[in-house]
Parts: structure tokens; sequence; C-alpha cells
């Protein structure tokens, strides 16, 4: 669609800047409380301006949390919001000098004006999702706490000829074991999602279907892919995840090392390193196929992020097909 007006909008806790431009200048700047009010105030703002909402597109960085009302205001009032990279607008504006609120929509808006073809719309996600993606955040901090309380325990069992220290060691086992029971409940609770899901339940179970990929690993795919719909092919997501190797070289001079680039989900890439080191030792091919590698003299992280790689194809591959994936000897 081409739109007649940008605005951009740089979102902070409290409140946000907004700046309204055309193609050639800029109309106006206001700043706005970040509350539903705030955004009903700018949304009149620019009506006033002679500009209908439908036709004006909305860019703003996705600060997380931060635009959940801005996000749920596009569905609630109907006008066009891009949710964009902090990072990619940084990079793609050049040169700066100076910075502040103000400058910052400008900028923001001028970066709409000039990419608002190859900027996608934003869509609110799946209600299940989102509940997934809580419950993974408070399971992956309950199993820091677990780690945590494992650690504690090892000192007083060290330590326990120079003194009685068994109040302390009782303390701590109790602490662990409550620890893991909530891990226990919050993995319940993921379960009841997927089952009452069917999209969900179909994915989740062609997923698990992989060597590697055990419940946890296809949540976290599940989540992070929106369902597969976020990613349309592995290459994509392996160069999100950091699993994609990149060239650096430049004329006869510059050969720098094929490697992954630091700008990925971090995240993302550590349960993919537990499902390749899994698949390693329970799959017949992968197995054949890290020792041949490794006996080549290949390293052996290179290797596993060669099968990091793989069990992405392979995940994509099984959700495309809607079949399971089948195992078959090396």
């Amino acid at each position: 669609m081409n739109y007649s007006h940008f605005v951009g909008l740089d979102v902070g806790k409290k409140s946000f800047d907004a700046c309204l431009v055309s193609l050639d200048k800029e109309l106006s700047h206001h700043t706005f409380p970040n509350t539903p009010g705030g955004i009903e105030e700018l949304l009149h703002r620019v009506k006033q301006h002679g500009v209908e909402v439908e036709t004006a597109l909305f860019c703003a960085e996705n600060m997380g949390s931060h635009v959940i009302d801005l996000c749920l205001s596009s569905y609630q009032f109907h006008f066009p919001l891009a949710l964009e990279c902090p990072l990619t607008i940084k990079r793609s504006i050049g040169l700066q000098r100076g910075k502040n609120d103000r400058i910052d929509a400008r900028r923001i808006a001028r970066y709409a004006c000039l990419h608002y073809r190859k900027l996608r719309l934003y869509q609110l996600p799946d209600k299940d999702l989102v509940r997934l993606r809580n419950w993974m955040v408070i399971r992956d901090n309950l199993v820091k706490q677990k780690v945590s309380s494992r650690k504690l325990l090892e000192l007083p069992r060290e330590t326990s000829g120079l003194a009685d220290l068994v109040t302390a060691m009782t303390f701590l086992e109790k602490q662990l074991s409550l620890v893991k029971e909530k891990i226990s409940y919050v993995e319940q609770e993921m379960e009841k999602i997927i089952s009452s899901n069917i999209a969900l339940l179909t994915n989740y179970q062609l997923l698990t279907s992989i060597k590697g990929i055990g419940p946890i690993n296809a949540i976290v795919l599940l989540c992070v892919t929106g369902n597969f719909h976020r990613f349309s092919d592995p290459r994509k997501f392996a160069c999100y995840c950091g699993v994609a190797p990149f060239e650096h070289s430049s004329g006869t001079s510059i050969r720098g090392k094929t490697k992954t680039s630091n700008l990925a989900n971090r995240e993302v890439k550590v349960y993919l390193t537990r499902a390749a080191i899994t698949a390693i030792s329970w799959d017949p091919q992968i197995k054949a196929y890290y020792k041949r590698k490794t006996g080549e003299g290949k390293h052996k992280a290179s290797v596993i992020n060669a099968v990091r790689a793989k069990i992405i194809a392979r995940c994509f591959a099984v959700i495309k097909r809607k079949t399971p994936f089948v195992t078959l000897r090396a």
C-alpha cells in the first residue's frame, strides 16, 4: 500500500514522542503519555492535519512491553503499525550527530518513509503462544534457581566434617525440592495449553518426532517462530539464531574466517546446541556425519554448528510436509 503520511514514534516507558511527516516535510511533533488515552490524543492530532489514520503508516521501535498499548490500539482504532528492530533503524540512517526523543521520532518517521515497502504490519500474536512464552520465561528462571540451589548444597557437603550443618543442608534440599515441583507444574501447564490448541499440538508432535527435539525445545521453536508463521524458510531462521555462517573477505588482502554473526538470538542458539548434542548421541545419520567430519579434521564446534543447521532444516521440513520425521540408519 502507498501511504501519504508517516508517523515516527519514539516510545518510552511513560511517554512517547510522535513526529508526523509527509513525503517532503515534517508537519508536527508532540509528546504524549504512553497510555490508551495518549494514543487516542495522537490519532486526534493526526486527523487535525487532514490525514486519515488508515492512510498513514505508524512506525515504532520494538521496545517489548512498552509498545503493548500501541499494538492493542492499532487493532482497536484500525491504523497500520509497523514495529522494527531498533538496531536496524540505527544502522540504516548512517552517520548522525546528537540525539534526543524528538530527533529519534523524526528519524523513525524518515526510516518508514524510505522503507515502507518492505515493512511488515504488526499482527496480534496467538493468545496461546503468549501464554507459552510467559511460562517459558518462568521456567527459565526456575531452572536457574535449581542450578543455584545445587551449587549452594555443595558447600555444606564439603565442609560437613568441620561442623554440624544438617539444618542448613535440610533447608537447601527442601528449597531444591520445591523448585523442582514448580518446574514440573510449569511444564504441565504448558502441556495443557498445547493440548487445547490443535494447530500448536500438530506442529508440536511433528517437531518432537525429530531426534534431539524434546518437549522444551519444541515449545521454544513454536514460540520463537510464531508457530512457524514468522519465518518463511530455514535459512532465515538459521541466520536469526546465529547458526548461518558468513564470509569475511575483501579483495585479495582481507581473508577472514567464515563464521557466524554475534547479532543473533543466543538463547535459542543454546537450545539448538543441546538439541544437536542429543542428536549426535541418538540419531544414526547425525552420529555418522559427526564422526566423519571430525575424522577429517573439522573443529568440533564447527561440526556441531552444521548439526544445528541440519536440525533447523528438518524442523521446517516436517512442518511443511505435515508428516513426522523418519529416522534412517546411517
